[in-house]
């Protein structure tokens, strides 16, 4: 009888012993797949970087040595290519690794193809970069000051993987931190309307420019502090309707606050146009300039 019991002991301490260790493996597994997915700004691309070669990856590489006095914390960052828009914030403290030379890497992920285009070896694309947050300090678009930031723009060379740069100077922000501060002492009736709601910007768009005017389906994009907007437009029906002659305008009107402040005089705006058939070198060309009005459209020549 007491070799039963003692049997039945020791099954009973075993299959405890299974379970106690059943649960810690569990806890450990789930552990491990929580932080496997605990990185900056995942999306749905982030998680395909393979996916049968259907994504093309384009790095965008943070230079920090150049703004290390501007102490930043958080980062919005912006990427189009081939018609698509992409976002990201990059926290510096908490998610971000930093390589020996002090730059971050943060991968950006596209369809190479979509219902507008696909990618081709010379399609222009462009990124940008803002400081939203400092390290002990308040968000930097604060205190009426122009905010800090970088964009860059590149042809494409392969349709697999491309990399480019940011902060590695401010070459931009000089400049347009010039405009900002020449824009305060502007007499009205431009100081009159430095608290517009809307900021306007207008692609212009020659029909004879790379035979648009012969074109379906055309995507244009406009971009102004990490904010974008998107239309598609069927320029032979749009030629017949508003019966242009010589250049089609495309008129944007953006909320002039944004998620990371005010668009102001200075800051840099990007204007793209894209479609399958738009040149055989290239599917997508874009252009930039500084905002330099509020009280009136911001026009930008795209197709050349």
């Amino acid at each position: 009888m007491f070799i039963q019991n003692y049997s039945h002991f020791l099954m009973s301490k075993n299959k405890l012993f299974v379970m106690v260790l059943s649960i810690f493996f569990i806890s450990l597994f789930l552990t491990i797949f929580n932080s496997s997915n605990d990185v900056f700004a995942i999306t749905d691309d982030d998680n395909n970087t393979n996916d049968g070669g259907k994504k093309f990856q384009l790095n965008m590489v943070i230079n920090l040595n150049t703004i290390q006095p501007q102490n930043p914390q958080l980062f919005k960052l912006v990427a189009f290519i081939n018609g698509e828009m992409q976002t990201k914030i990059v926290d510096v403290k908490k998610n971000a690794t930093l390589s020996k030379n002090s730059k971050i890497t943060v991968p950006f992920y596209f369809d190479k193809s979509n219902d507008v285009s696909e990618i081709n070896v010379g399609d222009e694309y462009f990124v940008c970069g803002y400081i939203v947050k400092r390290i002990g300090n308040v968000n930097a678009s604060s205190n009426n000051q122009l905010m800090p930031y970088d964009c860059n723009e590149g042809g494409i060379a392969s349709t697999t993987k491309d990399s480019i740069g940011l902060f590695s100077t401010m070459t931009k922000f000089d400049e347009g931190s010039t405009l900002y501060q020449a824009s305060l002492n502007m007499p009205s009736p431009a100081d009159s309307n430095k608290n517009n709601k809307e900021v306007k910007i207008t692609l212009l768009n020659p029909l004879d420019a790379k035979k648009i005017k012969d074109l379906d389906n055309v995507q244009f994009t406009a971009m102004v502090k990490g904010e974008y907007q998107i239309k598609k437009i069927n320029i032979k029906d749009e030629i017949k309707k508003s019966k242009i002659k010589d250049t089609l305008k495309v008129p944007f009107v953006f909320n002039s606050n944004t998620d990371i402040g005010p668009v102001q005089i200075g800051d840099y705006y990007f204007g793209c146009i894209t479609a399958n058939d738009y040149w055989s070198k290239e599917h997508s060309e874009c252009e930039k300039r500084f905002i330099q009005h509020l009280d009136k459209s911001n026009d930008l020549p795209v197709a050349h």
